[in-house]
């Protein structure tokens, strides 16, 4: 399979995707090939190949639609294939790829990685890392990252009848259990009630929460968030988990907890400018 030579620029990024791999992995947060990281690298990349013919091409359906957001023509992203697990991104050029959205949004090319396989094939839930993405940029933000991964504590609080489709209870749980979360998760927690994944309506729903919150939890499933980068994206989730792990902490000890005044989480607000 012809395959193309990646700048510097490019190698960065996907070595930060490298990087929250290792790190999701470690964490138990990334079991088999559960977990996507997806980063659009369209600004970053350089000139295209003179012959796109040369490059394997298909198409790509989800549950539920068939296609990319046509915004999503002529991009170009770097994620994680089909059955690959997380932490084979080590390797981001056996366990991932670079592809192009063709120019029609119905497909995409596939320019590098992917063990040198033509039909390698990215994630099922790639047009809805694609849609989430298209739509943050749409709104002024500088995200190019989609994390999805499945962390322990915010899953579990999911569970939990209080919280598991109420956006402002959940948030006020991870919120109030340490400041730093009301400082770094300052849009708080949505919650997409279960549906199933890889879905039209997993996608919307994700997409909508994002351009509110700067974290969707996948009722009893997991949390995506975007950033500029990895890094940005993973940091969002790992600070939640937190407050998540401490509320649970508490509520296993026997008691239900106090947590940060609202009178302090408003000088929290004023003080940050959040």
């Amino acid at each position: 399979m012809q395959t193309v030579t990646i700048n510097q620029a490019v190698q960065d990024e996907i070595a930060k995707v490298s990087e929250v791999a290792q790190y999701l992995w470690q964490r138990e947060w990334a079991e088999r090939n559960g977990g996507n990281i997806s980063v659009d690298i369209t600004d970053i990349f350089g000139d295209l190949p003179p012959d796109l013919s040369a490059f394997p091409h298909k198409k790509l359906s989800m549950i539920g639609g068939d296609a990319f957001p046509s915004a999503a023509a002529g991009h170009l992203f770097f994620v994680k294939g089909t059955g690959e697990r997380i932490r084979e991104l080590r390797d981001p050029e056996a366990a991932g790829c670079i592809l192009r959205i063709d120019d029609s949004a119905q497909g995409y090319h596939l320019l590098w990685g992917g063990r040198n396989n033509p039909d390698f094939a990215p994630t099922s839930e790639f047009i809805s890392h694609v849609e989430i993405i298209i739509s943050q940029q749409q709104a002024g933000r500088d995200s190019r990252c989609v994390v999805h991964t499945h962390p322990i504590e915010l899953i579990a609080l999911s569970h939990h009848p209080d919280f598991a489709q109420n956006d402002d209870a959940y948030t006020m749980a991870c919120w109030q259990m340490l400041p730093e979360v009301r400082a770094f998760v300052p849009r708080g927690i949505g919650i997409v009630p279960y549906c199933m994944p890889g879905s039209q309506t997993m996608a919307q729903g994700t997409r909508d929460k994002l351009l509110m919150h700067d974290i969707a939890i996948w009722e009893k499933h997991g949390a995506v968030a975007t950033g500029k980068d990895a890094l940005t994206a993973f940091d969002f989730v790992d600070v939640a988990n937190k407050g998540a792990k401490l509320y649970l902490m508490c509520l296993a000890s026997g008691f239900i907890p106090q947590g940060v005044s609202p009178e302090d989480m408003q000088a929290l607000k004023e003080t940050f400018n959040l």
